[in-house]
Formats: structure tokens, sequence, C-alpha cells
């Protein structure tokens, strides 16, 4: 594996970007982490059992989806390097997952504990602020956000959004899951890069 100690660093500046964690304090995060290589392909969460862990990526694509009854698949977000994902409904309740958690590319990821996570969030105020403010901007204010888009936007507006939001990521992922994410077909996926002159 690459430089661990350069990941590990990443992780930290990730944290402390939503709450101050002290080096101590991360220390009594150390126990419930685990660095690990993810390879292309690999399903991470499926939609068959609970989920135990929360991904943080330091390296690599990944994507959350989940199949409709007619056995057509939605993606509902793609995750770049810096960003936390997790089937957030199932380590909240303990059921089974409805979402499934999958590699786009060779990943490097640090796997959270999610029973040792909640055991700092209860026992330690970092953590908790650490929990509330990423809880705030990522599950309250970004989800509601994307919930207007959806209702408010065209699906033109929607993709330049999601540009923006993921400035490289078209060099990295299939127009098919692009189009999947944004609740459009393939087809007009197309049509909407042809009238934006993108790909030619």
């Amino acid at each position: 594996m690459e430089d661990e100690a350069r990941f590990w660093e990443q992780f930290y500046e990730a944290l402390n970007r939503y709450a101050p964690i002290s080096n101590d304090e991360f220390q009594l995060f150390k126990p419930y982490l685990k660095l690990r290589v993810a390879q292309k392909g690999e399903m991470l969460q499926d939609n068959y059992t609970p989920a135990h862990a929360i991904y943080f990526i330091c390296k690599g694509l990944l994507r959350t989806y989940y199949l409709h009854e007619q056995s057509t698949i939605y993606t509902k977000n793609l995750f770049m390097e810096n960003y936390f994902s997790a089937s957030v409904v199932s380590l909240l309740t303990g059921e089974n997952s409805y979402l499934c958690i999958q590699a786009l590319e060779p990943s490097i990821l640090i796997e959270i504990n999610y029973k040792g996570y909640r055991h700092l969030i209860d026992t330690n105020e970092a953590f908790k602020n650490f929990y509330i403010s990423y809880v705030e901007k990522n599950w309250i204010i970004e989800k509601e956000q994307n919930e207007i888009s959806l209702i408010v936007d065209n699906a033109t507006t929607r993709y330049q959004n999601f540009l923006e939001k993921f400035s490289d990521i078209e060099k990295r992922v299939s127009q098919h899951h692009i189009a999947t994410h944004l609740g459009i077909t393939p087809t007009q996926l197309s049509r909407i890069r042809k009238s934006l002159n993108i790909g030619k």
C-alpha cells in the first residue's frame, strides 16, 4: 500500500473540517478504524445485510445505489476522495440495508466501525460536536438542497450543478451511472451534453 501515514493525516484533516479533534482524541478513534483496499467492482455493502461501517475515501470512487422492484438500478450518490459513504438508515436502525455500496475504482478506504464510533459520540464531546456538524451539513442542509433541486431544477441544471460539485468525475465514471444518479436516461443525458457542447 502507498504511504499509510499520508492517508491517516488526510482522514484526520477531514475530521477537523467539521469540528476540532485533538491528536489525543484521534488516538481514541484509532481502535475503531481500519485502512483497507477495495478492488474495482468490489461490493462493500449489499442490500441483504445490516450495515456496520462508514467508509472514508482516501483514494478512489464509490457509489451507493438501490434496485427498483423492476430490477432497474438507481445511483443514489457518487463519492470521491475526502467524502464519507455509508448506508445511513441501516446503521441507525440496525435493519438490512436497502442500499448497496460499490467501488467503481481501485480504492483506498478508512473503514470506521460504527458501534465504536457511536460509543465515542456518546462519551466524548469532540466527537459529539463532529457528529452534529457533519449531520447538519450533509444529512440536513445538503440533502434538502438536493431534494429541492429534483423538484425545481430541470435535468440540464441538475447536470450542471453535478459537474460543478464534481469537476473531474466524468473522466472517472460512466455516463450511465451519472444518468441514473440524476434520474434521467442515458439518452437524455447524451442530448443534454450535446446541447452544452460537452464531450466533443
